[in-house]
């Protein structure tokens, strides 16, 4: 039988959360916290490029800009049915300046037309070589593939269900641990995750991307491509439950 003192606290990580919590229950309770990945096979692939082009006058940076715009249309043309969207990020146009050592201020130095594009590949199978391709072509950046799922939500939802399911588990453990079962939930609390080490650009808060070497034929794609791999989603969930004795 076990034998509650009057203000049992068992904590298990969870001390920071419960500081913005608000009061905690009357009489013994345990509280614990425990994070969760859930896996999804991704349903495309991001690829972000970039142009800029300095010319000695506004109409001629209008025209090179132009022109790789008419390119790019061209080679996304042969890809038309495994794309998943296309969208154009930015267009800007203006004077360049760049600094003069010996005048010590800056100085003009042309015209600079560029711009940003997003495209969307929904055929994974295609990406290797849709990104070979791309690289050839004068960009002044071309990003690696990015691997998305359509569904974030449901996907964060699933990290945070199982996160939930462990740190009841834990707080199961601990409460059989001193003799005593849970009673019921006083309260659950969502830590959104920060920023992850190796995160790569452009992904949303708690998700990580992982990519996996593949092997292509060298003159279609490159010889060691990107290949997809699931994309992780990771949630922590804090419980607190009353504690109560075992009647047994």
């Amino acid at each position: 039988m076990m034998k509650i003192p009057a203000f049992l606290i068992l904590v298990c990580g969870l001390a920071p959360l419960l500081a913005v919590g608000g009061n905690l229950p009357d009489g013994p309770y345990v509280s614990t916290s425990a994070a969760a990945v859930h896996r999804a096979d991704p349903d495309y692939a991001v690829i972000d490029l970039g142009f800029r082009t300095v010319q000695t006058s506004a109409e001629a940076a209008r025209e090179q800009t132009n022109a790789a715009q008419k390119s790019l249309v061209s080679m996304l043309s042969g890809y038309e049915d495994a794309l998943r969207a296309t969208r154009l990020e930015s267009l800007q146009f203006g004077r360049e300046y760049e600094y003069d050592r010996q005048q010590q201020k800056r100085v003009e130095a042309g015209y600079f037309g560029q711009f940003g594009f997003r495209i969307e590949v929904s055929d994974l199978e295609r990406v290797s070589k849709l990104h070979f391709e791309l690289a050839a072509t004068d960009w002044n950046s071309l990003g690696e593939p990015r691997f998305e799922v359509a569904d974030t939500d449901a996907a964060r939802d699933a990290a945070r269900e199982k996160a939930l399911a462990r740190a009841t588990a834990q707080a199961r453990a601990l409460a059989r641990a001193q003799g005593g079962r849970l009673g019921e939930a006083w309260g659950i609390i969502f830590e959104p995750m920060h920023e992850l080490a190796g995160r790569m650009a452009g992904a949303q808060a708690g998700q990580m991307q992982r990519f996996s070497a593949g092997v292509g034929a060298a003159d279609a794609e490159f010889a060691i491509p990107m290949a997809p791999r699931p994309v992780e989603f990771e949630a922590r969930v804090g419980v607190v439950f009353r504690l109560e004795a075992d009647p047994e």
